[in-house]
Order: C-alpha cells, then structure tokens, then sequence
C-alpha cells in the first residue's frame, strides 16, 4: 500500500472515459474515502449514506476503498508528503498528455470536496484543464478561467440556503434522480439535460441542471432527500418541475 499512485490515469473510471472519449482531453482523477472533514457539505446535504463510494468497484473489491482511505489519510496526516507526490504525478500527466497530443484534465474531487484553490494546485498549472462538484457554494466561482465546479444539488432543509445561492449564479447543478433521467423537462425552474454522459459538458452547461441516475445497488434501495424521487417528475406539470422540488422538500420540514 506504500506505493499506491495518487491518480486514476487508466480511465477505468466509467464516467471520465465517457467523458473524455471523443475530445482533446486525456482526464486524470483522484479518488478519496470521503469523510465530513475533506466533504465539508456532506453533513448539511445527508449524501454521505448515499455516496459514490459505495458504488461501481467498490462494491465489488474491498481494496478500492481501502486505498482511498490510505490516500485520505496521508492527505490528513501527512498533507505536505501528499502534496508533493500529487504535483509529481500531474506533471507526469501533463507531459505524457501533451506527447500523445492530448490537453491534460484532472477531476481531482472524485468521491471528495476539498478546495485545491486553498492548495495552490490548479493555479500551478494553469494549461491544464480542472472541473470538480462541490456543494459548497462559496466554493463555486474559482476565479479561474481553467477550472470550473459544478454545484451538487440536495433537497435537505439545512441545505436549502445554499441551493438558493447556487441558483442565483449561472452555474450548473447536478442532481441525482431515482429512475431516468427527466430529459428536457425543469427542476428549480432550470432545464434538465443528461449529465452521465460527460463531465466536460456538464462543467460548461451553465443555467442547466445536470441529471444524473442513481447509482449502487446498496444506494438504489436507499432513500433521502439528496435524491429527486419519480414522484416528483410524474406529479408536477410537464413544463415546471420547480414546484414539486419545492413541495418535496417543504413537506418534509412541516412533518
């Protein structure tokens, strides 16, 4: 476990090859074992139960979080060690990218919702490309032309502020809903489009809602207001879903 890489650059990831498949892009992520100190919004938005970590390989192999949780912990612990070898591993990246002809992207919240602003890390390398979800909304606006976030929507009532601000600015919103995805239909008076099918897109579909499927077996028997229920899409009018999101969640709080 001592030489674990830092970075997925395989694209085994199912999400960043369909990402990156097709485009100028070779994209290198980093995956985490997520917890409420490096998730700081996890907590206010109640994902953590239904986390991407507990989907895809991991369900099948134990190993796969046992190294995000060494990564994570060396991260905590040991922060300059890890800084270190993460800048090697980019710029590793950068270079066999730009040899193959490719630009460089890295997604380094994975399962994660660390500021690398605060780390210094995309503003070291400013020709390549950075995208992250973050449900922290100060956090959005990077003030960096090559790094764009996308807002991570959840219909908790302590979570709701910072929804509204989201949805002041232009920036897309994920939103993960049980079933198909709505295509062209609204939730929060925004257009819904398919955002399985790439991060790229989504990272640049402003005034959009990005839609993604729930995914995990475990999560898939699970419910929580971090997901868009069916019952929400059927009953609200074709045209405006931004109501039954509203109700959802505000009958909630009255229970």
């Amino acid at each position: 476990m001592k030489s674990v890489k830092l970075l997925n650059t395989g694209g085994t990831n199912s999400k960043i090859a369909k990402s990156q498949n097709g485009t100028e892009f070779k994209i290198a992520s980093l995956s985490l074992y997520p917890n409420n100190i490096i998730c700081a919004g996890a907590k206010a938005a109640d994902c953590m139960r239904l986390c991407l970590k507990d989907s895809g390989f991991s369900e099948m192999f134990k190993s796969v979080n046992e190294a995000r949780k060494f990564k994570t912990d060396m991260f905590m612990n040991e922060k300059p060690k890890f800084l270190e070898k993460l800048k090697r591993e980019i710029e590793a990246f950068i270079v066999k990218t730009e040899k193959q002809g490719f630009k460089a992207a890295f997604r380094l919240n994975t399962i994660s919702d660390i500021d690398w602003i605060k780390e210094g890390i995309p503003q070291e390398f400013p020709n390549a490309f950075w995208y992250d979800y973050t449900k922290r909304v100060k956090t959005l606006n990077t003030g960096l032309k090559n790094y764009k976030k996308i807002f991570s929507y959840s219909g908790t009532p302590q979570y709701q502020k910072q929804v509204q601000e989201a949805l002041k600015t232009g920036f897309p919103i994920a939103v993960v809903f049980r079933g198909a995805i709505p295509i062209g239909k609204y939730f929060l008076g925004r257009e819904i489009i398919d955002g399985d099918k790439s991060d790229l897109v989504n990272a640049n579909s402003f005034n959009k809602i990005c839609g993604l499927k729930l995914k995990g077996n475990k999560n898939k028997k699970q419910k929580g207001l971090f997901i868009v229920e069916p019952c929400q899409v059927s009953e609200c009018r074709p045209f405006d879903l931004m109501d039954s999101g509203k109700s959802f969640v505000f009958d909630r709080v009255a229970a």
